[in-house]
C-alpha cells in the first residue's frame, strides 16, 4: 500500500510540474505580448496626434501641402495597422485586456497601399464637394416680400450654416422654402453621388478583405450588439407612437397654416415645411403650439443678455464644472474658433481631441441662440469624455461605442433645459418659473427637437446598409431614400424627384461616411443617463426602485450634483477598454438599455397630444 501511494505521489507531482511549466510559458507569453502592444500603442498615440493636427488644419485653413501630407500619412497608418495586425497571436494565451486591445486595433476594413491612397483621395472629393457654395438659380413662383435678408438669384452661400439657417425662418411663404431646399439638393447631391459611389466600392473591397459581408457589417460592429439591425428596429417600434402622435399634431397645426393646397390631412408631410433642411428637427414650428400664455422666447432672452458665443460657452463650461467634471484646458480657449472666419471651410458643430496633453478644441460657425447653446453643451460633452480617458493606454482613448460619445453632452443638456436652470440662467423669469404651463413649453421645445430625430437616424443607415449590400440599383437610390422616409416618417420631398438626384447627399453625414445609428441609440441612451444622473442627485444611487419617484423626470435639476459627476467621470474613464452594457453598469446599475426613461421623461407630450388628437378629430397615419 505504501508504495502504492508513493507512486501516486510522483504522478501527481509530474502532473503539477507539467502544469506549472504550461502556466510559465503563458505568463512569459503574455509579458513579451504586453511589451509589443506597449510598442504598437506608441506608434499608435503618434499617428492620431499627427492625424488630428492634419484634420484640423484642413478645417480651418487648408492648402494643398496639407491635404498631400494627409493622404500619405493615411497611406502610412494603413502600413502599419496591417503589419500589426497580421502579426501571429496566440489569443487563448492573451489576457483578457490584450485581446480586446488587439480586437480594437485590428477590426474594420484592411485597405491596400494604393487603394488607401485613392479612397482618401475620394472622401477629400466629397468633403470638398459638400462644403463648396451652392449659387441660387431661379426664383421661387411667390415671393413674400415682407421676409427681410431674404437671398437673390445669383447669391452664393454655403449649405451650412446659410441655407440650412434660412430653412428655419417662419416669416417665409412655402415657395421661398421649396426654392431654397431645391437649390442645396439639386446642387450638393449631384455632385457627390458618383464619388460617394466610389468611395462604397472601395470600401467594400477593403471590409471584405477582413472577412466581412461589406462595409455595412464593419460599422455595426462596432456597436458591439449581436443582430443590430433588429434590436434598432426593435427599440423603435416601443417609441413609435408617440412619433406618429406628434407628426398627426404637427401635420394638423401646418395644415391650418397653410392651407390643403400645401398641406394634405391625411397625408405625408412635405419636407421644406418642417423647419429643417432635412425634417430631422421640428423646433422652428414651436410658434404653432399655444401651450404657454406666457411670452417664452428663450432666443430672444439668450441676445437680450447681451451674450457672445464664447459666453454661452462658459455658461456650458460652468454646468459640467458644477457636477466636479474638468473645465476647459488653456489649449481649449487659446484654439477653438467659435464663430465664423474667413479661414473656416467646415461648419458643422466638431469637437477634437488632437491627442497632446490637455489639447482638446471646439469648431462652430455659432450665433447667439438655443440651437448653438444646445451644440455648444453637445460638442463639450465630447471632450469631457476626450479628458476623462486621456490617461488610458491609446487603443482605449475612445467611447466605450461612439453611441455613449453623443449621449454625453445631450444628457446633460436635458439638465440645462428644465425650469430651475433656465431660471438659474435668467432665461425664465420668476412667473414663468412657477408657472405649470412653462413646463409643457420647454418639454414640447425638447419632444419637436428630439423626437423626430429619431426616426432620420434610423432610415440614414438603413439606406446605407441595403446600398453597401448592393440591394438598391444606382439609379433607384434616390427613389429608395424617399421611400424609407415615407414609410419610417411619413415625408415626401417638395416635388416629385428623378433618380439623377441624390438627395441623401445633401446631409452631412454621407459624404462625410459618418455612420448614423449611433445618433438613434444615442437618442435613447442620453435620457436613460440622464435619469440615472437625477436617481444620483436625489438619492445617490441610480436604481430601478426609484423609478415611481414623485419628481416628473423632465423637471429633475442635476446642476451642482457630485454625486452625479463622480459616476459619470467613473464610466467615462473607462474609455472603450470595457463593452459598453459594463459602462452603462456604471452609470445606470443595469447593462441594458432601455426605452422606459425616454417614454417617462415624454409622457406629459403624450398625453397632451393624444388628449389634442381626440378633440380634435385629428387623423393619425399617412
Amino acid at each position: 500500500m505504501w508504495k502504492i501511494l508513493c507512486l501516486l505521489n510522483v504522478l501527481c507531482a509530474c502532473g503539477s510540474f507539467q502544469q506549472i511549466s504550461n502556466d510559465l510559458k503563458k505568463v512569459q507569453y503574455q509579458y513579451v505580448v504586453e511589451k509589443w502592444l506597449n510598442d504598437v500603442d506608441s506608434d499608435l498615440s503618434h499617428f492620431n496626434s499627427l492625424a488630428a493636427h492634419l484634420t484640423w488644419k484642413l478645417s480651418t485653413d487648408p492648402d494643398e501641402k496639407t491635404l498631400w501630407q494627409a493622404r500619405q500619412l493615411g497611406k502610412a497608418r494603413n502600413r502599419w495597422k496591417n503589419k500589426v495586425c497580421e502579426s501571429t497571436i496566440r489569443t487563448d494565451w492573451t489576457m483578457p485586456e490584450q485581446r480586446r486591445k488587439i480586437y480594437l486595433m485590428c477590426r474594420g476594413p484592411k485597405f491596400g497601399d494604393q487603394m488607401v491612397l485613392e479612397y482618401l483621395e475620394v472622401l477629400g472629393k466629397l468633403s470638398e464637394e459638400y462644403n463648396s457654395e451652392v449659387c441660387l438659380e431661379g426664383r421661387p413662383v411667390k415671393v413674400n416680400e415682407s421676409a427681410p435678408n431674404f437671398p437673390e438669384e445669383g447669391d452664393c452661400l454655403y449649405g451650412e450654416p446659410d441655407l440650412e439657417r434660412i430653412m428655419k425662418r417662419n416669416d417665409l411663404d412655402p415657395e421661398q422654402l421649396k426654392w431654397i431646399w431645391l437649390n442645396w439638393h439639386d446642387s450638393v447631391g449631384p455632385r457627390v453621388k458618383v464619388p460617394f459611389r466610389v468611395a462604397v466600392e472601395y470600401q467594400n473591397l477593403a471590409a471584405r478583405s477582413n472577412g466581412y459581408d461589406d462595409i455595412g457589417a464593419v460599422w455595426r460592429e462596432e456597436l458591439e450588439t449581436p443582430d443590430l439591425e433588429k434590436f434598432v428596429f426593435d427599440l423603435y417600434e416601443e417609441i413609435q407612437p408617440l412619433y406618429v402622435m406628434l407628426h398627426a399634431v404637427v401635420r394638423h397645426k401646418l395644415y391650418q397654416k397653410y392651407g390643403p393646397s400645401h398641406i394634405d390631412p391625411k397625408g405625408p408631410i412635405p419636407v421644406h415645411l418642417l423647419g429643417n433642411m432635412w425634417g430631422q428637427d421640428w423646433v422652428s414650428l414651436l410658434e404653432l403650439f399655444s401651450v404657454s400664455s406666457a411670452n417664452i422666447n428663450l432666443n430672444e432672452k439668450l441676445q437680450n443678455k447681451n451674450l457672445t458665443v464664447k459666453d454661452m460657452v462658459l455658461e456650458a463650461e460652468d454646468f459640467y464644472t458644477s457636477l466636479r467634471l474638468p473645465e476647459m484646458t488653456d489649449k481649449f480657449w487659446k484654439f477653438s474658433i467659435f464663430e465664423e472666419n474667413e479661414n473656416t471651410t467646415l461648419c458643422h458643430g466638431t469637437a477634437a481631441d488632437l491627442y497632446s496633453r490637455d489639447d482638446f478644441r471646439m469648431l462652430m460657425c455659432g450665433k447667439v441662440n438655443m440651437e448653438d447653446f444646445y451644440i455648444i453643451h453637445h460638442e463639450m460633452g465630447h471632450i469631457e469624455y476626450y479628458m476623462a480617458y486621456q490617461e488610458q493606454p491609446a487603443v482605449f482613448q475612445d467611447g466605450t461605442t461612439t453611441a455613449f460619445h453623443e449621449s454625453i453632452g445631450d444628457a446633460v443638456m436635458h439638465g440645462v433645459m428644465t425650469p430651475q436652470h433656465l431660471h438659474r440662467l435668467s432665461l425664465l423669469t420668476d412667473n414663468q418659473l412657477i408657472d405649470n404651463n412653462t413646463e409643457l413649453y420647454l418639454l414640447f421645445y425638447q419632444a419637436l427637437s428630439k423626437i423626430p430625430e429619431i426616426p432620420f437616424s434610423l432610415i440614414i443607415d438603413k439606406y446605407r446598409w441595403e446600398i453597401f449590400r448592393d440591394n438598391v440599383p444606382y439609379d433607384k437610390w434616390n427613389e429608395y431614400y424617399w421611400h424609407l422616409n415615407k414609410k419610417y416618417r411619413g415625408i415626401v420631398p417638395p416635388e416629385n424627384r428623378s433618380g439623377r438626384y441624390f438627395d441623401a447627399g445633401a446631409k452631412f453625414h454621407i459624404p462625410d461616411n459618418t455612420p448614423y445609428i449611433r445618433y438613434f441609440l444615442s437618442s435613447i441612451l442620453q435620457v436613460q443617463i440622464f435619469k440615472s444622473l437625477c436617481e444620483l442627485t436625489l438619492y445617490g444611487t441610480a436604481a430601478s426602485s426609484n423609478e415611481d419617484s414623485n419628481l416628473p423626470l423632465h423637471k429633475c435639476d442635476i446642476y451642482g450634483s457630485k454625486n452625479a459627476g463622480k459616476k459619470l467621470l467613473a464610466m467615462m474613464e473607462k474609455g472603450s477598454s470595457i463593452p459598453w452594457p459594463e459602462a452603462l453598469s456604471i452609470i445606470s446599475e443595469t447593462p441594458q438599455i432601455s426605452t422606459k426613461p425616454f417614454l417617462e421623461y415624454y409622457k406629459p407630450i403624450y398625453t397632451w397630444l393624444k388628449k389634442y388628437i381626440e378633440s380634435n378629430d385629428v387623423y393619425v397615419g399617412w
